[in-house]
């Protein structure tokens, strides 16, 4: 799964964002307590979160072109359900993109014009499900790494962005982001990121 952070910041958070969406369904749909696991519901609110952030405060975030990719990925799902008129719920549409196969690279299937993360997202869940197959991880070993990597990138995030802008969310009441700056900051390990 290293190739899943070998990307630009934005490609990556969108990438672990549908991921850790496939997981979670996959995993609740098999009847596992994962919604119960503390490090699955991290990692599904700090998911929800920086998704938020890249669609409504984008200049919190380093530089890339995030908006571009999270439109084409809309646009990629919009495709696929109306190509199956009967899918009418966020459900089917993850059952669906959970049963493609990821045998080839979607660039070489696309193309490198676009920039839609849907099946590449598809392609890492399908890695981090063969960890727990293959080198038999437990549910919370696997929602532990996840939860690990939302934190990382939330750490990142807030140490990428200039202080003015922190300044300016804190004149409206915050961001966690924000609050996870100042943190790293009284802790002195700004550099480290």
């Amino acid at each position: 799964i290293a190739w899943s952070t070998e990307v630009e910041f934005d490609h990556s958070l969108l990438l672990w964002h549908i991921t850790t969406d496939l997981c979670y369904y996959s995993d609740v749909t098999a009847n596992s307590n994962c919604a119960e696991l503390e490090n699955c519901q991290i990692s599904k609110l700090l998911s929800n979160y920086m998704l938020y952030i890249l669609v409504m405060c984008p200049f919190m975030l380093p530089n890339g072109i995030g908006q571009i990719r999270f439109e084409d990925t809309c646009a990629e799902a919009r495709e696929v359900l109306q190509e199956r008129k009967y899918i009418s719920d966020r459900d089917q549409v993850l059952e669906v993109i959970l049963r493609v196969k990821t045998d080839v690279l979607p660039s070489e299937v696309k193309g490198d014009r676009s920039k839609s993360v849907l099946f590449d997202a598809r392609r890492l869940a399908k890695s981090i499900e063969s960890l727990e197959r293959e080198k038999k991880w437990s549910k919370e070993e696997k929602w532990e790494m996840m939860s690990h990597v939302w934190v990382e990138m939330l750490c990142h995030a807030a140490s990428q962005c200039r202080g003015f802008h922190h300044a300016k969310q804190l004149s409206r009441g915050g961001e966690l982001l924000t609050h996870v700056w100042f943190l790293m900051a009284h802790l002195g390990i700004t550099e480290q990121f």
